[in-house]
This record gives C-alpha cells, sequence and structure tokens, in this order.
C-alpha cells in the first residue's frame, strides 16, 4: 500500500469512528429510526456478561466492527417485529400488534391489544452448533434475542422433504469450525467445535472441501454467504440411521429459504446510519485487511 493510500484509509477508518460516537440513531426500518441508545444498552449488557473478557478493547477497529455486528442484531429484530406485525395484520386484523413484545418503530406504536386477545408467542428452541452456522452469526443472535423471529420462520417457510430411511448406517464427523467476515479473519479466530454433526448439515461448499480431504487437515479458507471458513474434521463414526427429525426442527433448505427471504427484506426495509454498515461490507473501511 503507497503511503497516500495508508493515509486514505486511515483517514477513511477515522471518518468511520467519529460517525459512530457522533451517531443519534444506528439506522431505519421501514423508515422509522432506531435509536442509538438501544445499541449502547445492548453492548453494554454484553460487556457485562460472561463472554465480556472475549470482546475486543473499546475504541479499536474490532471494537468498531463489534458495534457493527451488534447495530445489525439491533436492526435484524426490529426487522423482524415490523414483518411479523405486517403478516399478522393480513392474515388476522384484530391481533394487528406485534407477538413477543412492542416492536422499537411506529408499527409497534399502537395500542396494546384487549384484555383477553394477547398472542403468546414462545420462546425459541436453542439452535444448535450447526444451526447457527447455517443462519449466521447476526441471525442466530437475533434468533435467541427474539421471538419474532422464529415466528417469521414459521410463517414464511415450509418444512423440507427430508425423509431419513430406517435400515442403514451414516458417517457423522466431529468438526472444528471458524468463520468470519474476511479470510485474514477467520484464519486468525480461534476454531470452536460444532460437536456430531453430518456434513449435510454444513453448508455445500464447506461440506465438499471437507469431505475430498483427509480427516485432520485444515480445509480453507472456503467462501459462501455466510463469510469466510476454516474447518477441520477431527473425528468420524459411523452410526445407524437416527430417526426423521421432528416437524418443528430446522432443516439446512428450509434455513435457505428463511436466511434469502431475510436478506431480501433487509435490503427493502433497513437504511444504515454512516458508521453502522454490515461489518462484511467491504465499502466501509474497517472490513478488508489491506497490505
Amino acid at each position: 500500500m503507497t503511503h497516500s493510500h495508508l493515509h486514505s484509509h486511515h483517514s477513511d477508518a477515522a471518518a468511520a469512528a467519529e460517525a459512530q460516537r457522533e451517531a443519534t440513531v444506528i439506522g431505519w426500518v421501514d423508515g422509522v429510526a432506531i435509536p442509538r441508545e438501544l445499541l449502547d444498552t445492548r453492548v453494554r449488557e454484553l460487556r457485562a456478561g460472561r463472554l465480556a473478557a472475549r470482546l475486543p478493547a473499546v475504541g479499536s477497529k474490532e471494537d468498531r466492527q463489534f458495534l457493527r455486528w451488534t447495530a445489525q442484531v439491533l436492526l435484524t429484530e426490529e426487522l423482524c417485529r415490523v414483518e411479523l406485525a405486517r403478516l399478522e395484520q393480513a392474515e388476522r386484523p384484530e391481533l394487528a400488534w406485534l407477538r413477543g413484545g412492542a416492536g422499537l418503530g411506529a408499527a409497534a406504536a399502537a395500542s396494546s391489544p384487549p384484555a383477553g386477545d394477547s398472542v403468546a408467542v414462545a420462546a425459541p428452541r436453542r439452535l444448535t452448533q450447526a444451526e447457527s452456522l447455517h443462519l449466521g452469526s447476526i441471525n442466530a443472535a437475533a434468533w435467541t434475542s427474539t421471538p419474532a423471529m422464529s415466528a417469521l420462520y414459521d410463517l414464511v417457510t415450509e418444512p423440507s422433504s427430508r425423509a431419513t430411511p430406517a435400515t442403514g448406517t451414516r458417517t457423522w464427523y466431529r468438526v472444528s469450525h471458524a468463520v468470519a467476515a474476511t479470510a485474514l479473519d477467520a484464519a486468525t479466530t480461534a476454531p470452536t467445535s460444532l460437536g456430531w454433526t453430518t456434513l449435510d448439515d454444513l453448508p455445500a461448499s464447506l461440506a465438499a472441501e471437507l469431505r475430498a480431504r483427509p480427516k485432520g487437515t485444515r480445509v480453507g479458507p472456503v467462501r459462501t454467504g455466510l463469510g469466510w471458513h476454516f474447518a477441520t474434521v477431527t473425528g468420524t463414526e459411523v452410526r445407524s440411521n437416527q430417526p426423521a427429525q421432528p416437524a418443528d426442527s430446522i432443516d439446512p433448505a428450509r434455513l435457505t429459504t428463511f436466511n434469502r427471504w431475510l436478506d431480501e427484506r433487509r435490503r427493502a426495509l433497513i437504511t444504515h446510519a454512516p458508521g453502522f454498515e454490515h461489518p462484511g461490507d467491504p465499502s466501509q473501511p474497517d472490513n478488508t485487511h489491506r497490505h
């Protein structure tokens, strides 16, 4: 990188940092501003939680990316509440308020439902590591934090056909995995265990690379719609075929459909405030490693 390019990059990063510090909103969902205070509150909760020691130093480039990531989770949560309200209004006008609590935007400002008419939404079941991988870290975090996302999943997708043979065997794999927005970040991210899974539960391109390499070989970088991946098969085990998964479980094909639907609604309804672009957006200065 030349001196002039280096200076330009540093200037861009400084401008992004200033935009984050001075922002009063993190973005807009369906034209309604989402206040910065919500981000500050969520970050304080995360920094006081059990994963606090793993979070980046305040003011660093990594911290700016962490703020972008957290902002995306909040915007996704609100998008799900707005879309759930819209779909409920279309299907049952008398239940136009949001399931699972009031939202943040104008759609959630409607009065509370009359006594006896409130709609309860069960807390979403806990995602497995493989399911979280398919959803992506932002969507998986939103799934955990708002019941609206799992309610939307049920409304806008249908189970795929995944009949399991009654007899025979299947190979299961223990997989260690890391994913990040850039290949460099993925290469330097500490891997986490996905536990025992079938390769059919992983993104197809990553599964193909793991099948083609001997056990214990680190595979990567492999790019998918979720980012850049490194993975290692640390063990294999042949088991009898498991019973078909229950109807309310998440399957990869259905999850892929849901992710596509969410991406389309994001493009239609979400506008990011300067400094709060998606952390994987190549146009923002903290995303790409530069030489």
